[in-house]
Parts: structure tokens; sequence; C-alpha cells
């Protein structure tokens, strides 16, 4: 009988072989050879060279601080905004709640193209928000033309797009956990004279303060990855204003595109990404002690 079950677990085995463990084993070899595949037959094996590329790659470090950069932008605005969303649809004063539930499930509902497609006529020179601008009496921005103003409002506004997006998963998830609570907790608060602000804000978020850190783990470590909508509405630029170290490794390994184009080199910055996302995620957790979240 065991024998039998045991065979049961061969085909996830075979599963996970072939689709997790043997690409990761491949990535990492990939980083000693370079391969092009216009001017190289097959991979070639050159040590440490392309550590020694990365050393001296601007673009690539000019990368991971417009990473950084936008997480750092856009990751505290979508909690603080999506806590304050889930506190106004968890009040008993807030009526229609499911219509505006479904409102806000729209921004990840709608493919990664069509929002950048959307986001990019907003944006435009001649656009719905420079009409809005000057009918308001303030100046066009260059929101996507970046060389004729402010290089960093191209990257505010491609914050201000993840900002729309996501916001609504952490309203979503974090209305879940206050509704999710028992309701002896809203009794007895009442009961000792808390109004429903007082009870959402000082009672109902501390005790759910385990599922707002993991909603912040997951946000950070996608956010670590943005691509698509960068691929939609900037392709990386103007110049490398909004080229994240993800767009680069696109550059890099598939468009071809960088100073220092091939497979060997991409797959060496691709660790760089894992290296980074896994550092930040183990740097968080041990600062919000999130075991001691979890068990509680």
């Amino acid at each position: 009988m065991k024998r039998s079950v045991a065979w049961l677990v061969v085909p996830t085995l075979v599963v996970l072989l072939a689709l997790v463990i043997y690409p990761t084993i491949y990535l990492w070899c990939m980083m000693f050879f370079s391969f092009h595949p216009a001017r190289d037959p097959q991979p070639v094996f050159v040590g440490l060279k392309n550590f020694q590329t990365l050393t001296g790659d601007v673009e690539a470090a000019s990368s991971i601080v417009t990473m950084l950069v936008l997480v750092g932008i856009t990751i505290p605005v979508q909690i603080v905004l999506g806590m304050l969303i889930a506190m106004l649809f968890s009040s008993r004063n807030t009526h229609g709640k499911l219509g505006l539930k479904v409102l806000i499930l729209i921004p990840m509902m709608i493919p990664a193209v069509i929002i950048g497609i959307n986001w990019k006529m907003i944006f435009f020179s001649h656009g719905p928000l420079n009409e809005l601008l000057m009918s308001l009496g303030i100046s066009p921005q260059p929101w996507l033309s970046a060389p004729f103003g402010n290089t960093s409002l191209t990257l505010v506004s491609l914050g201000i797009l993840d900002v729309w997006q996501w916001t609504p998963f952490v309203a979503l998830a974090v209305m879940s956990g206050i509704e999710g609570l028992p309701k002896d907790v809203y009794e007895a608060a009442s009961l000792d004279g808390a109004s429903e602000r007082q009870i959402l804000r000082h009672v109902a978020l501390p005790m759910i303060k385990g599922i707002i850190v993991i909603v912040l783990l997951l946000r950070l470590i996608d956010s670590l990855r943005i691509f698509d909508v960068i691929y939609m509405l900037t392709y990386g630029g103007p110049g490398i204003a909004t080229t994240t170290l993800p767009f680069y490794i696109f550059k890099t390994g598939f468009a071809l595109m960088s100073l220092h184009p091939g497979y060997g080199y991409a797959a060496l910055l691709s660790v760089v990404l894992l290296a980074i996302s896994t550092c930040i995620s183990m740097i968080v957790m041990r600062l919000l002690h999130i075991e001691r979240l979890i068990w509680e």
C-alpha cells in the first residue's frame, strides 16, 4: 500500500524537476557562459567574465537604483491607501459595499497590455490629464516626454499607474481580515465606549497586523519584478529613466539591445534580481518579526 502511494508522487516530482529544478540549475550554470544567438553557434565558457562586466555596467547599476526607488515610492502609498479604503468599506455607514468592491477590482482585472495603452493615452501631451490641468489653470506636464522636462516625472507617472493598479489588492486583503474578526471583539469595544473609527483603528487593524505584513511582502516581491507595464507604457525610456532590473534583463537577454547582450549575462542579472528580492524580503521579515505575527 505504501509503495503504491509513493508512486503517486512520482508525476509531481517529474513536473517539479522539469519546470523548476532543471531551469534553475541551468540558469546558475549559464552565468559562466556567453551566448549570443546571432554570434555564437553554442554557449562559450567565459568563467568570471560576466561578473567583471557587471562590476562596470553603469546601466545595470542604474536599473537597480530605479527599481528600488520605484518600490520605495509605490509600496508605502499602496499600503496606506489600501488600509484607508479597507477601513472605509468596513464601516457600517458605507452604503453599496458590494458595488464598491466590484469597482475597485477593475484595475486588477484589466490586462497589463490594455492598462499600458490606456495610461499612455492619459499621460499623452494632449491627453485628458493635461487637459484637466489646463482647465484648472495649471500648465501641462511632460509626463512621458522626460527629455523635454523633468526626467523624474516619467518615473512618478509609472508609480501612479502601479498604485492605481495594485492598491485594490491591499484594500481587499485588509478588508477580508477586518470582516473575518469575531463580532465579540466589536461588541466588547462598543460596550467600552469606543467609536467605530476607534474600533477599526485601535482594535481591528492591530489584530490583523499579520495579514498586513504578508500583504506587504507579497506586494514588495511583486513590485521588484515589475515588467509588463513598463514594456507597454515607456519601454524603459526615455533613455533609461524607467529601466528597472527586470526590464534590463529583458533588453539584455531577449531584445539584445543593451551594451552587453547575451543569455549568459542576462542569467547573471536574473540571479542578482533573485538575491536582491531575497535579501529585502528577509530584512523586512526580520524587522517586522513575521514569525511572531503569524503564530500569535
